[in-house]
């Protein structure tokens, strides 16, 4: 954490994939490292005659995800200001069909103008993309806010706001609020919001945001031994939304098929893949949709060393399927990691 490092997640990744090997029965240890001679592997795990070196890669946020969301917020900026000076609590939801550089910078400004002037309606649909605008229901949130002091700008306050919380929108919150007294971050009381809700479903930002990991797993096969079977566990913090995410595993599972490991014996990658949300519901401190998949490399009859995979959350209480499949996800008031 202190070395040439500017954040501490790569070793607290490695840390996990460690105690899932533990609690699967691995006698698990750590490689040791080779500065200035060789890159080595980071774990070496065995289970009887089974032995295996493991290495663990974490993938950062594509920058043009990053960029994306400034953009979102850019487009957003006005509508808040509107709504403010209005004195209106209004909630925008738009399904871009362009990349948000395409967008004019006053696209939502000029459908939240019409709406809160009434000369337009509140549905449209146009070449940038499909949207609707609605007054925001207060009951839910006053509430809430008559019992409870709620962090400002989390996924709780949103979704207190409109009405449910969506992972496959990124959203962009404003309003007039007081402070509690006890935490300055939370609120006990909100007098006027604005919510602009926002997805991109074009075919060409959805491929841009799917980045899939066959370069990252390249890099991480140099650094496995050539005298036994070898695993890579990548671990993908995503933001992206469902569409993106489905079609980022199905590019790393046809990747993953006719990968070349070269002189090293990879056999199995996971995709261990972090939807992480703000949170502040009464029983949890921090919330994630998780899922792993593995990846067979090439064609061969070796079976996966880890079968259950899950990093962060109890086998039993998993899900089968993809976090970014709708069919798959818990309710709204559900158990999370």
């Amino acid at each position: 954490m202190n070395a040439d490092r500017s954040q501490p997640d790569g070793g607290l990744f490695e840390l996990l994939v460690a105690l899932a090997y533990y609690r699967d029965g691995w006698e698990t240890a750590f490689a040791p490292e080779r500065p200035g001679v060789a890159k080595t592997h980071d774990l070496n795990v065995r289970k009887g005659r089974s032995r295996w070196a493991v290495e663990c890669k974490r993938m950062d946020r594509s920058s043009y995800e990053a960029r994306e969301r400034v953009r979102g917020e850019e487009l957003a900026r006005p509508v808040h200001r509107l709504a403010l000076a209005a004195g209106r609590s209004i909630y925008m939801q738009i399904a871009f069909d362009a990349e948000l550089d395409a967008i004019p910078d006053d696209y939502l400004a000029l459908h939240a103008s019409a709406y809160l002037g009434a000369a337009g309606a509140n549905y449209w649909s146009d070449e940038h993309g499909i949207g609707t605008i609605r007054e925001i229901d207060w009951t839910l949130a006053r509430e809430v806010l008559a019992e409870d002091d709620v962090y400002y700008g989390s996924s709780r306050m949103v979704e207190l706001l409109i009405g449910r919380y969506d992972h496959d929108f990124a959203h962009s919150m404003s309003g007039k609020w007081l402070p509690s007294r006890t935490r300055p971050f939370w609120a006990s009381a909100v007098y006027q919001a604005s919510v602009v809700g926002w997805r991109n479903q074009s075919a060409t930002a959805i491929r841009k945001k799917a980045k899939h990991f066959r370069a990252t797993v390249a890099k991480a096969t140099a650094q496995l031994p050539t005298d036994q079977p070898g695993v890579v566990h990548v671990g993908v913090e995503t933001w992206a939304g469902s569409l993106a995410d489905g079609v980022r595993h199905l590019l790393n599972k046809l990747e993953m098929m006719d990968f070349d490991p070269g002189m090293s014996r990879l056999r199995w990658v996971y995709g261990e893949y972090f939807a992480p949300e703000v949170s502040t519901r009464s029983d949890e401190s921090w919330a994630i949709e998780e899922t792993s998949a593995s990846y067979r490399v090439g064609s061969h009859r070796t079976r996966e060393p880890l079968p259950y995979h899950m990093l962060l959350t109890p086998e039993a209480k998993t899900n089968h399927g993809v976090h970014w499949d709708p069919a798959n996800q818990y309710p709204l008031k559900r158990p999370r990691t």
